[in-house]
């Protein structure tokens, strides 16, 4: 990556940039060169409520499909790493590849190194898809529920989506499958 580059406008939601902005401050000198590129990131980031957020930006637990360095098209949903539970269908927001993604739009390019010595890559967002489960206000998984509201998100419903569009993202004709075991 020679000469300078003009960044693309970065969005992000108060709740992932609130998550995030705790991870940093903790970190301390811990991945130094990755936290450092996060608090760029988070400095010069444009921050939006949750449910103004428009469709087409990257966020957590949104579905992804981006390319690198102008290869094969790539889809992952973009998760904290304390909520990473299918790898290989998820990227940590935390990464060097997750930090560059996090607010940009469909069509953005962003510059991004995966180790301070290697080579300059630019990812490039192609689709923003959706996003798995509302961060703010979640009843707790394990509460029962005494309402009789049929309209309710229950466990079973969420991962069947979640189950869907993991089948959606590496279909069984990809050189990479996924086999999402039951869970408890």
């Amino acid at each position: 990556m020679n000469g300078t580059v003009e960044l693309p406008r970065v969005t992000i939601a108060t709740h992932d940039y609130n998550r995030l902005m705790s991870v940093a401050a903790m970190e301390g000198q811990r991945c130094r060169r990755d936290r450092e590129f996060l608090m760029s990131e988070l400095r010069r980031a444009v921050l939006c409520h949750p449910d103004a957020l428009p469709d087409d930006v990257v966020s957590t637990n949104a579905k992804v499909t981006y390319r690198i360095d102008g290869g094969r098209p790539t889809a992952h949903v973009l998760v904290h790493p304390q909520d990473l539970l299918w790898p290989g269908a998820e990227l940590s927001v935390l990464t060097p590849l997750g930090i560059a993604l996090l607010g940009l739009r469909v069509g953005d390019r962003m510059p991004f190194r995966t180790n301070r010595d290697g080579p300059g890559h630019e990812v490039v967002v192609e689709d923003v898809q959706f996003r798995l489960l509302p961060d703010e206000g979640d009843p707790a998984w394990d509460a029962p529920d005494h309402s009789d509201r049929r309209d309710r998100n229950t466990r079973d419903d969420l991962d069947r989506r979640l189950d869907e569009a993991l089948t959606e993202t590496f279909p069984a004709s990809d050189p990479v499958s996924i086999i999402v075991c039951g869970r408890s």
